[in-house]
């Protein structure tokens, strides 16, 4: 297969039929859907796996493709790739320096909850850059385990409350990626997650570091605004494009 962006062969996912499905009117709500291709390997290097012919296919995982083919059909995945693989690997620098400059948790457990979260950081940040673009379940599994990953890193450091409210933005960051990749349930169990963790990180400020409460508010409602609103929004006017196009 050849891309229509630059001519090489061997994107992920039918770039050429992503763009016409998405442009193009009078195309009917699936039937346009870059059908999945199998793997194919030649001298260039472009080699990255597609999905087999003969497995099905449901519609969150054709919606899934529809957006991806999308995405290809402007830019290269692996760009896309490399920035959540730069993204992610941030994650495990804010670990390793908060304790490197003593801000680090202070017990064994609670360093050793930092550390894990850090090489959980590194090692998803090295998968994107060596794997083809994930499966939509998969692609689910990442955005749970970093909610999950930046929640126990920020709440096992022992350090100041402004650092600690700084590092949510990081829900405000995954959420990006899972408004626009992301099915609806998937995206309300990734909302409800980073609510919880936002939630919990500026209560524990607020009850154990002398916030007051006034300030605990003015710092959670504007954080809880981006970590609904961002996510929310593009899921939005992707389906709004998705069901326009159809």
């Amino acid at each position: 297969m050849v891309s229509a962006r630059d001519g090489r062969p061997g994107q992920g996912y039918s770039a050429p039929g992503a763009f016409t499905t998405a442009f193009s009117p009078g195309v009917g709500p699936r039937a346009g859907y870059p059908a999945p291709e199998p793997v194919r390997h030649d001298e260039t290097g472009y080699d990255e796996p597609r999905y087999d012919d003969d497995e099905p296919i449901g519609e969150l995982e054709a919606r899934y493709e529809w957006i991806v083919g999308l995405m290809s059909s402007f830019t290269d995945q692996r760009v896309v790739r490399w920035i959540i693989a730069f993204f992610t690997a941030s994650m495990g620098v804010c670990a390793t320096l908060e304790i490197l400059y003593g801000f680090g948790g202070t017990t064994t457990f609670t360093v050793g909850v930092q550390i894990g979260c850090a090489a959980f950081a590194f090692a998803a940040a090295l998968w994107w850059t060596v794997t083809s673009w994930p499966r939509l379940h998969t692609a689910f599994a990442f955005v749970v385990l970093s909610n999950l990953g930046i929640l126990a890193a920020n709440l096992s450091a022992d350090m100041p409350p402004a650092y600690a409210v700084g590092k949510t933005t990081f829900f405000v960051v995954l959420g990006l990626f899972a408004g626009v990749f992301l099915d609806r349930w998937m995206l309300a169990t990734h909302i409800a997650i980073a609510g919880v963790a936002v939630t919990s990180i500026i209560g524990y400020n607020m009850l154990f570091e002398d916030v007051p409460p006034l300030g605990a508010l003015v710092v959670w409602a504007p954080v809880m605004s981006l970590v609904i609103a961002v996510p929310a929004l593009l899921y939005t006017f992707v389906r709004a494009v998705r069901l326009d196009q159809s």
